[in-house]
């Protein structure tokens, strides 16, 4: 319930029915009655679309990164990067959180507001399906150096928009089985 998670958090009610009602219109939540909230379900065709939408997204806003970020910017990522494989290798829950954050990072770079807020968007409908996919994909694939942010970091230290562009989309592509489990 609202009051429950209101308490766990520490909070009042209002922050955790907003935060409820803003995740409801972005499509993460759904909401079935007045008091049954639930983490939407997506279709294939709707993971098609979205991760169709993250790949031109994400793509430019890496291309956008790649021209702009600076020395600190890429540091992180390459820490975040650090703190993935290290995470892949044994907790999935916190490999798909420090995912997320590079994801994010990538996408700050990139110093383009509305941009970031439509992928924020399209990350909070599908969140739940990429913490499956860590939990499915074998830990040498997630840890090994082939990792597909890589060859997306070193585009970054050259400053290749267009590598850049290509290795997150690259990245988001191996995403394409989770539509099979839907």
């Amino acid at each position: 319930t609202i009051a429950r998670l209101a308490e766990q958090m520490g909070v009042s009610i209002t922050p955790v029915r907003e935060a409820i009602f803003r995740l409801v219109t972005e499509r993460a939540l759904e909401m079935r009655a007045a008091t049954s909230i639930h983490v939407r379900r997506l279709s294939a065709p709707e993971l098609r679309e979205i991760q169709l939408i993250r790949h031109h997204l994400e793509g430019e806003a890496a291309a956008q990164a790649a021209r702009k970020i600076t020395p600190a910017g890429l540091a992180a990522l390459e820490r975040l990067q650090s703190s993935f494989t290290a995470a892949a290798a044994h907790d999935p829950l916190e490999a798909s959180r420090v995912n997320r954050e590079f994801h994010f990072r990538l996408a700050e770079a990139a110093e383009m507001p509305l941009l970031y807020a439509t992928i924020e968007a399209m990350w909070a409908q599908m969140g739940p399906l990429i913490h499956l996919y860590h939990l499915n994909t074998p830990t040498r694939v997630l840890a090994s150096g082939d990792h597909g942010h890589y060859p997306l970091l070193r585009a970054l230290a050259l400053g290749d928009a267009e590598g850049a562009r290509r290795a997150i989309q690259e990245d988001i592509g191996v995403g394409v089985v989770m539509v099979d489990w839907l």
